[in-house]
């Protein structure tokens, strides 16, 4: 059969299809661009490098690392209730009431093992932090400020990197070192570095924040929680006394001492309560703000120091 096609009718029906065609073309590109919209509730590393308020909220990140809230059963991090005080378990001061089976005892009881979720929360806690340091210091140069403030920004995520090599290596001794941040693959090929090498690692970078960070004293109302020169000797100092190296802890103890900035309470009862919570005795304590993305974390009193400062 001949099928006869009227030329109007055929170009009606093209520029029909046509027509089809391109609005089905336009409607794929705007779903692509739906698609692409970052989401609202956090943020996306393509655009979030851009602004000093950006900059500080990665800061505040570095600083918060892994401290989770709520009831924990394991510690999320060095500097939360439960790291703190189950580090007690590894002393004579605390003992769980579940007893000789409580994950928590078995720090004391000579029947520790590899896979303890205790232990394992203090490690995991220290790498992620380590992981939002080493972000911060590969982008923070991105960032349109003033060039002093990016210095001090990272004299502080420095120092906040190297507190948590300085708990591994003395707890640890031997750790991977990981100092950028890694792909999955390299993730899990990573070789652990000597306790020398990261007790090398921790005295430079300490004494490299110490020398760029401002004095306790010269932190402003508003920054009170920020690391300070102090608060970077301090650590400097824990990590000679646990090496053993006595004359320079003594050495670094002394400058802050001499520095005058922070002194020892006269009231010591009043350290406990909030009136005073930011004594001047407390070299280091980050501060909680409550729905403001705050984080709240063990202060370091000088009252301390001589007996080997935290943990």
């Amino acid at each position: 059969m001949i099928k006869i096609y009227k030329k109007d009718s055929y170009n009606s029906r093209f520029l029909k299809l046509l027509l089809l065609g391109i609005i089905s073309m336009g409607t794929m590109v705007s779903c692509d661009k739906e698609l692409e919209q970052f989401p609202s509730n956090a943020f996306a590393a393509d655009n979030f490098w851009t602004s000093e308020s950006n900059a500080n909220i990665a800061l505040t990140g570095a600083y918060r690392g892994s401290v989770e809230y709520g009831t924990q059963v394991v510690p999320t991090d060095w500097w939360t209730y439960c790291g703190i005080v189950f580090m007690e378990f590894a002393t004579d001061n605390a003992y769980d009431r579940r007893g000789d089976n409580s994950t928590q005892n078995r720090l004391t009881n000579g029947t520790l093992l590899p896979n303890n979720n205790v232990v394992n929360g203090y490690w995991k806690g220290s790498y992620k932090r380590i992981a939002i340091c080493n972000d911060f210091l590969e982008n923070i140069e991105k960032v349109d400020m003033e060039q002093a403030k990016i210095d001090r920004m990272k004299a502080e995520v420095r120092f906040l990197r190297a507190t948590q090599y300085f708990y591994l290596s003395q707890f640890w001794g031997a750790a991977p070192l990981v100092t950028t941040t890694l792909t999955p693959d390299e993730a899990n090929n990573v070789d652990k570095a000597s306790k020398a090498e990261l007790v090398s690692f921790v005295t430079d970078e300490l004494e490299a924040a110490a020398a760029a960070l401002p004095a306790f004293g010269d932190l402003k109302a508003s920054e009170i929680g920020r690391a300070s020169k102090q608060a970077a000797l301090a650590f400097l100092g824990r990590l000679y006394l646990g090496e053993k190296n006595f004359s320079g802890a003594s050495a670094v103890y002394k400058q802050i001492i001499d520095m005058g900035d922070n002194i020892i309470d006269p009231d010591y009862k009043s350290l406990f309560i909030p009136s005073n919570e930011n004594s001047s005795e407390n070299i280091f304590s980050a501060q909680y703000f409550g729905g403001r993305l705050g984080i709240h974390f063990r202060s370091m009193p000088i009252r301390q120091l001589p007996l080997g400062g935290i943990l």
